[in-house]
């Protein structure tokens, strides 16, 4: 049956089972990290929306930080960056990959003084954290993010330092660009940035949305 199936040029997907166990494991670590997320930020919206619409009962009065806007601006920007990454490695073009990878680093890190001057801003506005209050899940919600756009620098500083240290050198350069792993990697840190990116876009739509 495989064989009448591979001669008439028919392909038949593999189970979800056996592409999981043929996964590279750092990307179904990536992938399970994404999931676990999601089922965060989807709790937290709940209770937050659910302390909205049933205990404030829409009697809220709350001005939204213009950093915030600011701050997704910025990610959604990153996004260029990320998607020239796999063209530059089947290129061999290292310098490019790792001017890249330092541009994300950059806008990483005006995320997080962008969003250090909302906090300010809030703080500013003399907004008291109180248990359930709006300002408590601004803060959570910021501040859950804030630790994934880190993480996601953290690994764009190390494959940045990486590359760098390897632009130069014909014969390393050469052997990362003819490592199938090497490109897992970048896969794995695009798929996550993505992620950031659009958790902090749907995040930011949804205090649009209510405020």
């Amino acid at each position: 049956m495989k064989l009448f199936s591979q001669k008439a040029g028919i392909s038949i997907k593999k189970p979800i089972i056996e592409r999981i166990e043929g996964m590279y494991p750092l990307k179904m670590i990536n992938y399970l990290i994404i999931s676990s997320s999601c089922i965060l930020y989807a709790t937290i919206s709940f209770m937050f929306l659910k302390h909205i619409v049933f205990e404030l009962k829409g009697n809220y009065t709350f001005d939204l930080p213009k950093f915030f806007t600011i701050s997704a601006i910025l990610l959604i920007c990153s996004v260029y960056f990320t998607t020239r990454m796999i063209d530059a490695y089947k290129n061999d073009d290292i310098p490019l990959l790792r001017k890249l990878l330092s541009y994300i680093l950059i806008s990483g890190l005006l995320f997080f003084i962008s969003q250090t001057f909302a906090w300010m801003e809030l703080l500013r506005n003399e907004i008291i954290l109180e248990k359930n209050s709006i300002s408590s899940y601004i803060f959570i919600f910021s501040a859950i993010h804030l630790i994934y756009v880190i993480g996601g620098m953290v690994m764009s500083a190390i494959l940045f330092y990486k590359y760098m240290l390897i632009e130069n050198d014909p014969v390393k350069t050469l052997i990362v660009a003819t490592n199938p792993a090497e490109k897992v990697k970048l896969e794995i840190f695009t798929v996550f940035w993505h992620f950031v990116v659009l958790s902090w876009i749907m995040i930011f739509l949804m205090f649009l949305f209510i405020f």
